[in-house]
């Protein structure tokens, strides 16, 4: 049974609420951070409006999150990606860069060829990997020395 696709505000919807939530803030919290009436950032919220880019960037500044990660997670169809991208910025990290090559490379872009791009994408997202694993590696050390720590101190006595 082939799954039914998401509509492109259902998924913003979903990102919305994921990341207001992660953020422990209320809607009218964010509403009012926004500058809007409650009920306009209600609909947005809900998806019962067109994809605005001007919300979707008042809201990241509202929520301290990541503009380009809620963006993207519409395009990927994964609402998850925009909380997880919101402390540290994932998305917008990956803008930046492209913003940075294209201001060195200019029309040099469209000469680069398709492996070499690809090549160079998959490196970076393994050198991605590479570190979360580093890091999960590093708290397991962490957790595992702490218990054996708790577990060889001397009893208080009286």
């Amino acid at each position: 049974m082939r799954r039914q696709p998401q509509r492109d505000n259902d998924v913003l919807s979903r990102a919305i609420k994921l990341v207001r939530r992660h953020r422990g803030m209320t809607a009218r919290a964010v509403a009012k951070a926004m500058h809007m009436p409650l009920r306009t950032y209600e609909r947005f919220e809900a998806g019962g409006s067109r994809l605005n880019i001007d919300y979707i960037h008042r809201f990241a500044a509202a929520t301290r999150s990541d503009p380009h990660a809620v963006i993207m997670a519409v395009a990927i169809g994964s609402p998850e990606l925009a909380w997880r991208s919101a402390d540290n910025k994932l998305v917008t990290a990956l803008t930046i860069g492209g913003k940075r090559l294209n201001g060195l490379l200019g029309d040099g872009i469209a000469k680069l060829d398709g492996r070499t791009v690809i090549l160079a994408v998959c490196a970076m997202y393994d050198d991605l990997l590479a570190e979360n694993e580093r890091q999960e590696m590093a708290a397991r050390w962490l957790e595992k020395g702490v218990t054996e720590l708790t577990l060889a101190r001397p009893r208080p006595g009286r």
